[in-house]
C-alpha cells in the first residue's frame, strides 16, 4: 500500500486549512512568474492547495497513492489530469509554467540521489522559464520532533498521535496512530509508519543550481543560520 493511502480519509482534517498555504504559493508564483498559466502539483495528496490553486492556474496533480488522489479528483474541476507516478521518476507528456510541492513533499524521500532524480524530472517537465517552487523540513526540524515522546491531536471526535524516532540521526521514522471513532462509540486504530529525511541546505542548493539558473532561499523566520529554522521554501527557476 501506498504511503497514507490508509490514512487518507482523514488527511485534511490532520493537516487544517490550506488556505494561507495555497496563498503563500501563489504570492511566490506571482512576484516570481507572473505570466504563469499552468501548472503540476507534486505529491499532490488529497488536492487540497491544488484546488485551491485551480482558480489561478489550470492545474494538474501528481501522487504515488492511489487513495490520496480518488479524495483530489472530487475537489477538482471536471477533466482535471491526475497522474499516479513517482514523484522521483515521471515521465508525462506535458510541460508546465509553475511546478509546486508542498507540505515537505521532498522529505519522503530518503536519499540525495532521490532528490536529485525529482529536481530532474521537475526541471523536465518545465516550460523554458519555469518556476519550480517547494518546502522543506530542515534536519534540525526533524531532529527537534524526534526529541519529542509523542504529539497528540483530537479532530472531529477522532485521535492522532504521532512518535517520531530515528536510530541514526538521518532517517526519521514517524510512526502515526489514527484512533478512528466509529458509529457505535468504540475505537478502530489505524497505524502507518512514514520515514523522512532532510539534508543540510547547502547541499539541496548545490544540487538545484547544478538544473536551475536562479535558486532562492524563502524562509519566514530571521535566523541568520536557515539550517535552523523548522521550514525552509525554495523557488528555482528553469534556464530561458
Amino acid at each position: 500500500m501506498a504511503d497514507y493511502d490508509l490514512l487518507a480519509p482523514h488527511y485534511d482534517a490532520v493537516t487544517g486549512d490550506s488556505a494561507t498555504e495555497a496563498a503563500f504559493i501563489h504570492d511566490i508564483i506571482e512576484r516570481r512568474h507572473g505570466q504563469a498559466a499552468t501548472l503540476l502539483d507534486l505529491a499532490c495528496g488529497t488536492g487540497g492547495i491544488t484546488a485551491l490553486l485551480a482558480g489561478a492556474y489550470q492545474v494538474s496533480g501528481l501522487d504515488i497513492s492511489p487513495g490520496m488522489l480518488a479524495l483530489a479528483r472530487e475537489k477538482l474541476p471536471r477533466g482535471t489530469q491526475l497522474y499516479l507516478a513517482d514523484m522521483t521518476g515521471f515521465r508525462l507528456d506535458a510541460r508546465f509554467d509553475v511546478i509546486v510541492c508542498a507540505y515537505q513533499g521532498l522529505n519522503h524521500l530518503l536519499s540525495l540521489a532521490a532528490w536529485q532524480s525529482s529536481f530532474d524530472c521537475a526541471c523536465d517537465h518545465l516550460n523554458d522559464g519555469g518556476l519550480f517552487v517547494f518546502d522543506i523540513a530542515t534536519v534540525s526540524h526533524l531532529d527537534q520532533m524526534a526529541s519529542v515522546p509523542q504529539i497528540v491531536q483530537e479532530f472531529a471526535g477522532h485521535y492522532l498521535l504521532i512518535r517520531v524516532r530515528t536510530a541514526d540521526g538521518m532517517i526519521f521514522d514517524w510512526h502515526i496512530e489514527v484512533y478512528e471513532l466509529q458509529p457505535d462509540g468504540r475505537y478502530r486504530l489505524l497505524t502507518q509508519t512514514v520515514a523522512l529525511r532532510s539534508f543540510p541546505l547547502a547541499d539541496i542548493r548545490e544540487a538545484l543550481r547544478a538544473r536551475f539558473t536562479s535558486v532562492e532561499i524563502i524562509s519566514a523566520g530571521d535566523s541568520a543560520d536557515k539550517d535552523h529554522e523548522d521550514r525552509i521554501w525554495f523557488a528555482c527557476t528553469k534556464p530561458a
